[in-house]
């Protein structure tokens, strides 16, 4: 227990908790991405008192803060639709699926930070472990990534780094800390939050020499990469249209009101718009330019050896170019053994024979790759939850795309989930590592277009039927 000047006891516990309510605030409200710049101070203060923690005690206290932690970050999961799964949720299942799902990731991927908690422990020194502290962190966020996938693995699923929700890197990539992206990957952001912390605490502790030294070290990584984008050689401005549509809505009445602009070169449909199979599809395609583009995405075949497909269709409406989706998204297109293995145990076993034939999906065989159209503009597409996988945009833009491209459909999601947050803040850093635009058209959920600096051109407004346009600047 620490004794204060007002003779009040707290438990360095207390303090610890405090850093993660208010980090876990800044994954759930976009407008306090800011606050992950200080929530962890609490957390220095927790360090300048663990002498007084044992190892057993370090690795309980950070447990617990990295179940509040990411309990905070998957709290979308009770947002989640279950009439949507289309696989039979009624009554008390639909409540106690969801509880299931969080608890189970909750648990599983806290570990990484009980780990965290034990190789502190066993450092004695407290100076050691203010140094050891930022860069063990990212490391931690990234075992927590894989204990996630771990945990949600399932049918065709992958073993990735790619599910971060609970990394500070997220709300991070909502304050101008996202252009150090560029020197130091995604982690480094984290890396750079924990220093700004560390920056604030040094102020506070009127260490002005360091807490500066800090500070211009932040502002030179942020403004080299900022000064990237910024100095970007660029070859040309396209017209980009994106759709966005309700949660039950389609292309199969497609209202000329929503058109395209006239001569956009790209356009960009939710998930599963329907297009496809519309009649009137060439008359709504009329107004792209000559060698324009329509991209979006359609079910082909039935679970579970269907597949999402990206097409690509020419103002004519033909096909031309089509590519099967390659990193599926649990209890969204695979359901991971961990909640198999729940509902088998409570009796529901049905559940997991009624997903399989409506909702499993096959993964493709070869990952996505770049589409360049007659106009020799190169295009890098993934669906649905493409803002989510760390590699499959930077493979994309290493093979050449010079715009990234999202469709979209997150009707499984409430319209105004927490998961946005998570995947419009992703969605930037996308956009800022790679340093391309990035143009995503959704189904429910948001759309928008971000330019190669990841400042939002136009983004959808309710959730209403709408086309949102913009002028991008394309490097070479």
């Amino acid at each position: 227990m620490t004794p204060t000047k007002t003779g009040l006891i707290v438990s360095p516990r207390y303090i610890i908790i405090l850093s993660a309510l208010l980090t876990g605030l800044s994954f759930i409200v976009s407008s306090l991405s800011w606050l992950v710049l200080f929530s962890m101070i609490p957390m220095l203060f927790y360090l300048m008192k663990s002498r007084e923690r044992t190892i057993n005690q370090s690795v309980s206290d950070f447990y617990i803060f990295g179940l509040i932690l990411c309990g905070f970050a998957n709290l979308f999961l009770f947002q989640m639709s279950p009439e949507n799964w289309n696989i039979g949720l009624s009554g008390w299942i639909t409540v106690l699926a969801r509880l299931i799902a969080w608890c189970l990731v909750c648990l599983f991927s806290a570990l990484a930070y009980a780990l965290l908690g034990y190789c502190l422990g066993i450092i004695k020194n407290v100076q050691y472990k203010f140094y050891a502290f930022p860069f063990l962190f990212p490391i931690a966020e990234l075992i927590r990534s894989y204990l996630y996938a771990a945990m949600s693995y399932g049918p065709k699923g992958s073993f990735s780094p790619n599910f971060n929700w609970g990394s500070l890197a997220v709300p991070g990539s909502g304050t101008v800390l996202v252009y150090s992206s560029r020197i130091l990957g995604f982690f480094g952001i984290s890396l750079l939050v924990i220093l700004f912390n560390y920056t604030v605490w040094l102020l506070l502790r009127r260490k002005f020499f360091y807490a500066i030294l800090l500070l211009c070290f932040i502002a030179f990584v942020t403004i080299l990469g900022w000064k990237q984008g910024d100095s970007l050689y660029f070859t040309r401005n396209v017209t980009v249209s994106v759709v966005h549509l309700s949660e039950d809505d389609d292309m199969k009445s497609i209202d000329t009101n929503i058109a395209p602009v006239q001569s956009s070169e790209i356009l960009v449909l939710p998930e599963y718009s329907g297009i496809e199979k519309d009649p009137q599809k060439e008359s709504y395609l009329t107004p792209l330019s000559k060698n324009g583009v329509a991209i979006t995405s359609i079910v082909n075949g039935k679970g579970p050896s269907g597949t999402n497909r990206i097409i690509y269709m020419s103002k004519t409406g033909d096909l031309i170019e089509q590519q099967d989706k390659t990193f599926l998204i649990p209890t969204g297109e695979l359901l991971p053994y961990s909640l198999q293995a729940s509902f088998s145990i409570i009796g529901k076993s049905s559940i997991n024979v009624a997903f399989n034939s409506t909702q499993q999906i096959d993964r493709g065989k070869t990952p996505e790759k770049v589409y360049k159209t007659n106009n020799d503009i190169a295009i890098g597409t993934l669906a649905c939850s493409g803002v989510s996988a760390l590699n499959e945009y930077s493979r994309l833009t290493s093979e050449g795309a010079s715009i990234l491209v999202n469709s979209a459909s997150l009707s499984f999601l409430t319209e105004n989930s927490l998961y946005h947050v998570y995947a419009h803040n992703m969605a930037r850093f996308q956009a800022v590592s790679n340093n391309r635009p990035l143009a995503q058209a959704s189904r429910s959920g948001e759309s928008y277009i971000l330019d190669n600096q990841g400042r939002v051109l136009v983004e959808s407004s309710g959730q209403n039927r709408q086309v949102l346009s913009a002028s991008v600047r394309l490097p070479h």
